[in-house]
């Protein structure tokens, strides 16, 4: 009964911890969110006030932004409005109207962040004019960064589809203050507690039932725990957030024209990729008889009220329930296993196994450690993340929605979808392999004969590629590719032949791509070739010689097959490493032209960094990682390449 005691309790001890890993996960998400949201409200604002600049005739519309941003006061730590060059507005009055200074690391950043949601903005509607029916924007433009406790907020200020300028807020927002939903470790203490009385008056069968039903009480307990836990958080943040606007609307309200007032507040109720949440109803003036928002959460501020729409909540609390039910499905499947493999003496066994070889695993623990934290785990991390959806810090339990939509999407045309990118990357991995290995080999028989002089020379020549930083030969060759500086379209133009865009068209672009990589990839194989050749006894040559062999007969016959077992692994080592080689398509031609020369990879990190849909692009390299390891298992058992090491 002590075994079916200690299995519980590592069970309950197992759901206890990956629930309190939830809480935490999601409690500091939720700190980040409202963080976000509260700063990016300030700069929204600022944004809108600025358009007035350009809407309004009047010659009081000049200063407006500046006026505006005199009169938050405290609210901020620093606000600055960018248009091209020139500083609109500033809290610093001295920094209005100024130009930005070339010299000035700070200003550079404020231009880059211009040029960065002007660029944004521009391909927003690009998009949308491709897909009209498409829910707001298809990149977010909104810039968040943390500096310590202060949030960084820059959003773009646009008329219609035209981009006027940058708005950029550094504020330090007001925290949530949810404390942590110790309740889960009552859940346990009480959980265990009922077991030890159970399983000293129960029989065996009978404890089996009742410490199965407490694990699955324990998560149902533990569920309701985390969902009262984030509706006390989203119903603090509507409340921080309401407060911020009642704040902000006496003073921004009075300064817009009547049309502009409902797009202050709609702009308040947008995330990062302009689509409307749904959750504020309405930002007006609290006068006597102002009509009554049917099902309405009124915050009142001063003469102004902010309505949020308590159907939002509602919808809200249940799509986080099912969330999280989704969670509690894996941790109960867990917690139950644990328990039934203990009670069964299977952990047991596994133990006492471990003890009796415990200096074993104690050598091997240290590398255990290394190989967990730098492999395992962000392996698993990944394709964990590949089944939610992670857009600005909120994680949601997707099913396999990202891997359905990733491929069923069968479009060509404009070379987005996975199987354009997919074969890009074989005629890619193809092509470069295949120069690879030939140029490798070739150069490799060529030092090995005996009739060449200054070989030491021609290896550390040859070899001075690989040696190289690959990032920077990639910039290298980059520049080499230039159409109006390059020293190809130089060599060109001296040989009479019109100087080539490059990165203009697929092919050119590709081949720029092609050739870098061939560069940097033949001396690898070159190498590996080299040493083979050189093991290869030369009586075998003497013999095959004696016996009337021709060069090629004993090139075919003898080279070859004892070259196998070394360069078999190579390719398939290279192989791996060039489906995957992210640094010379992403420095050298970019995807150029429009994304068409982008392989899986980089697409991949296009999807996570530049669209910012973090689960799409873990669904996608999780496609990755299955389609090279069935590559590298196929390949090992056609070619035997591993064969010798298990033998």
């Amino acid at each position: 009964m002590n075994q079916a005691r200690w299995s519980f309790l590592g069970a309950i001890l197992a759901l206890t911890a990956a629930f309190a890993i939830l809480a935490y996960g999601q409690g500091r998400g939720d700190r980040r969110d409202e963080a976000d949201r509260q700063v990016t409200l300030l700069a929204r604002t600022v944004a809108v006030v600025t358009r007035q600049r350009e809407i309004r005739e009047d010659e009081a519309a000049a200063e407006l932004p500046q006026s505006f941003v005199a009169k938050l006061g405290d609210q901020v730590d620093r606000v600055v409005v960018v248009k091209n060059t020139k500083v609109l507005a500033s809290n610093k009055p001295e920094e209005a109207g100024r130009s930005l200074d070339q010299e000035s690391l700070s200003d550079k950043i404020l231009y880059d962040h211009g040029s960065k949601l002007k660029s944004l903005v521009a391909k927003n509607l690009e998009e949308r004019e491709r897909n009209q029916d498409r829910p707001g924007n298809a990149f977010p433009e909104v810039e968040l960064s943390s500096e310590g406790d202060r949030v960084v907020a820059t959003v773009p200020a646009t008329q219609g589809d035209r981009y006027l300028a940058a708005a950029r807020v550094e504020a330090r927002p007001t925290p949530l203050r949810v404390g942590f939903p110790y309740l889960i470790f009552g859940v346990a203490l009480l959980a265990f507690g009922v077991f030890f009385a159970a399983s000293k008056v129960l029989p065996g069968g009978a404890t089996v039932v009742v410490g199965a039903v407490l694990v699955v009480g324990s998560t149902a307990a533990d569920l309701y725990a985390l969902s009262a836990w984030r509706a006390e958080h989203r119903t603090q943040g509507a409340t921080q957030r309401a407060q911020s606007i009642l704040r902000l609307a006496p003073l921004v309200l009075p300064e817009l024209a009547p049309s502009e007032k409902s797009a202050w507040a709609a702009a308040m109720d947008q995330d990062p990729l302009g689509v409307p949440k749904l959750e504020l109803a309405a930002v007006r003036s609290a006068t006597v008889g102002a009509a009554a928002i049917e099902g309405g959460i009124v915050h009142r501020g001063g003469s102004y009220e902010v309505v949020y729409a308590s159907d939002y909540y509602r919808g809200a609390e249940a799509k986080d329930q099912k969330n999280l039910l989704k969670w509690s499905l894996g941790f109960v499947a867990v917690g139950l296993g644990l328990f039934l493999l203990g009670f069964w003496g299977h952990l047991y066994r596994f133990g006492r196994s471990f003890w009796s070889h415990r200096a074993a695993y104690g050598y091997m623990f240290p590398a255990m450690v290394g190989m967990a934290v730098l492999v395992f785990i962000p392996v698993v991390y990944g394709i964990v993340l590949g089944f939610t959806e992670r857009r600005y810090n909120v994680i949601e339990f997707a099913g396999i929605s990202n891997f359905i939509t990733i491929l069923s999407d069968f479009s060509w045309e404009d070379g987005k979808s996975f199987y354009y990118k997919f074969a890009v990357t074989v005629l890619w991995t193809v092509t470069n392999v295949v120069l690879h290995v030939s140029i490798g080999l070739f150069l490799a028989l060529l030092l090995n004969d005996t009739m060449l002089k200054a070989k030491g020379l021609f290896r550390v020549l040859l070899i001075v590629p690989w040696a190289i930083p690959n990032y920077i030969t990639a910039l290298i060759w980059k520049g080499m590719f230039h159409k109006q500086f390059g020293a190809v379209n130089f060599l060109l133009d001296a040989l009479g032949v019109e100087p080539i865009a490059w990165f203009q068209d697929f092919w050119p672009a590709f081949m720029t791509n092609l050739v870098t990589n061939t560069w940097l990839g033949f001396p690898f194989m070159m190498v590996v070739s080299l040493g083979a050749l050189q093991s290869i006894p030369g009586d075998l040559y003497e013999a095959a010689f004696v016996d009337g062999a021709t060069r090629w007969q004993r090139f075919s016959k003898i080279t070859l097959p004892l070259l196998k077992p070394a360069l078999v692994p190579a390719v398939i080592l290279g192989t791996v490493w060039t489906f995957n080689m992210f640094n010379v398509i992403y420095l050298v031609s970019g995807g150029a032209p429009n994304g068409k020369t982008d392989i899986l990879i980089t697409d991949a990190y296009r999807w996570a960094f530049e669209r910012d849909m973090y689960g799409y692009a873990a669904a996608y390299s999780t496609l990755i990682f299955i389609i090279l390891l069935v590559f590298t298992v196929i390949t090992n058992r056609i070619t035997g390449a591993t064969k010798g090491a298990y033998e």
